[in-house]
C-alpha cells in the first residue's frame, strides 16, 4: 500500500512540474522543420559514404536503355572528369525522362540481321530542357531491321553543346559501323520536337566545325575524320524553325526561318510529319519544307488533322517506311 502511495505522489509531482513549464506530460513534443533537417543531417553524417549512395539513394532503373551497350561521346576532360562519367538523372513524370545529362552518350539498340543494317541516330525531344524518348519509335525502327543509336545529348539549355554532340555521334557511328554491323552509307537521323530541330540543324550544317574546346585539338581521334552528314532525315513534330526575338514573356516568333537553316548546303532527303492541331509547330514545319523544296532538296511531308504535338494515333510509320524504301534504304519488312 505504501508503494502505491509513493507512486501516486511521484505522478502528481511530474504533472505539477510539466504544467509549470507550459507543457503537458501526455502530449508529444512537436518537431519543427529545422529539427527534422538537423536529424536528417545527423543521420547522413552517421551513415558511411558507400551506404549513403547505394542504400538511401538507389539508382533509378532505366526500362528503355536496360542493359544495352552505351557509347560515350567525349574524352573525360571535356565533360568535367571522372565525377561526371555517364552522369544523368532518370525521372518519371508520367513518362520517363533523362535530365541533367553531363556526359552525353548513345544507347545502342541492335537488330538480329546478319548483313550490315541501316542505322538511325535518334534524338528525343524535351524542349532542350530534358529528354523524353519514345520507345514506339525505337521498336518500329528495330522491327524494320534498323539499328538505333539513341542519343542522350547535353541538357538542359545548351543548344550549342547538343549540336556538338550530334555531330560527334554521327562520326562515331560511321567510324565504328563495322563493329555494330551497320552499313556506313545508310545512316540517317530521326528527331522529335527539339530533337527534330537538332537533326534538321545537322542536315544543314554538317560541314560546320563546332568543337573541340581547349585543351583538345581537332580531330580528337580518327572518328572525327568521318563525315557527320546523314543519308536521310526524319522530323516528327520538329520545333523551333522560325526566328524569334525577345525572351520569356516577351518572346515573339517571326515567320522567317532561323539563321540555323541557311539552305546553302545540299540537304539529305527529308521526311516531315505534323498534326494540324499542333499549332505551335506545324506552321514552322510547313515553311521549312517549302524552303527545302525551293532549294532543290527532296522532301515528303505528312500532315494529319489531329494528333497534337505527340502525334497521338497518327499512322505515320508505314508512310515513312515506304519513303525510306524508295530511297533505297534496306528494310527487312515490306511497308504496308
Amino acid at each position: 500500500m505504501s508503494k502505491i502511495l509513493v507512486f501516486l505522489q511521484a505522478i502528481c509531482f511530474l504533472v505539477l512540474v510539466t504544467t509549470a513549464l507550459g507543457a503537458s506530460p501526455f502530449t508529444p513534443v512537436q518537431k519543427s522543420d529545422d529539427d527534422f533537417t538537423k536529424s536528417a543531417l545527423q543521420a547522413k553524417q552517421d551513415t558511411p559514404d558507400h551506404e549513403s549512395s547505394s542504400t538511401t539513394q538507389p539508382k533509378p532503373k532505366d526500362p528503355i536503355a536496360g542493359d544495352r551497350p552505351v557509347v560515350r561521346l567525349w574524352p573525360l576532360e571535356m565533360v568535367g572528369g571522372e565525377k561526371n562519367k555517364l552522369s544523368l538523372q532518370i525521372t518519371n513524370r508520367g513518362k520517363l525522362r533523362y535530365e541533367n545529362v553531363k556526359d552525353p552518350n548513345m544507347v545502342v539498340f541492335q537488330t538480329d540481321r546478319e548483313q550490315p543494317t541501316p542505322a538511325v541516330l535518334y534524338c528525343p525531344g524535351g524542349a532542350y530542357k530534358h529528354l523524353t524518348p519514345k520507345p514506339s519509335i525505337i521498336q518500329w525502327l528495330n522491327k524494320n531491321g534498323i539499328t538505333v543509336f539513341m542519343l542522350r545529348y547535353t541538357v538542359p539549355a545548351k543548344r550549342e553543346s547538343a549540336f556538338c554532340d550530334v555531330q560527334r555521334a554521327m562520326r562515331l557511328v560511321r567510324h565504328h559501323a563495322k563493329k555494330w554491323n551497320v552499313d556506313p552509307e545508310q545512316i540517317g537521323v530521326l528527331g522529335s520536337s527539339a530533337g527534330g530541330h537538332l537533326v534538321a540543324r545537322l542536315s544543314q550544317n554538317y560541314t560546320l566545325k563546332k568543337y573541340p574546346v581547349a585543351p583538345l585539338t581537332y580531330p580528337i581521334d580518327e572518328a572525327d575524320r568521318q563525315s557527320p552528314k546523314p543519308r536521310f532525315v526524319i522530323l516528327a513534330s520538329a520545333a523551333y524553325f522560325f526566328k524569334s526575338t525577345g525572351k520569356g514573356k516577351n518572346k515573339k516568333l517571326q515567320t522567317v526561318l532561323a539563321e540555323e537553316f541557311p539552305m546553302t548546303a545540299k540537304v539529305p532527303p527529308t521526311f516531315l510529319v505534323y498534326a494540324k492541331d499542333d499549332r505551335n509547330h506545324v506552321a514552322g514545319g510547313v515553311a521549312y519544307e517549302k524552303a527545302l523544296k525551293a532549294s532543290g532538296n527532296k522532301t515528303r511531308i505528312m500532315i494529319s488533322e489531329t494528333g497534337g504535338h505527340e502525334l497521338q494515333d497518327v499512322p505515320w510509320h508505314p508512310q515513312c517506311a515506304n519513303w525510306l524504301t524508295g530511297l533505297g534504304i534496306k528494310l527487312t519488312q515490306q511497308p504496308q
